[in-house]
């Protein structure tokens, strides 16, 4: 192998692993992504509400 076909390898690793830890991240009905959306969520709500208070 020339050193460009295996930079070209291992750039196609670094692509693959990367998608694999999205998918891990978004996936499932209760995915790690979706609690912190929800986490901001309720901070905003929070927030909003102290600062409508006189």
């Amino acid at each position: 192998m020339t050193a460009s076909t295996q930079r070209g390898q291992s750039s196609v690793e670094y692509l693959l692993v990367l998608v694999l830890f999205v998918l891990a991240l978004v996936a499932g009905p209760d995915s790690p992504l979706e609690r912190l959306f929800e986490a901001f969520g309720e901070r905003y709500q929070a927030y909003t509400h102290a600062m409508s208070m006189p």
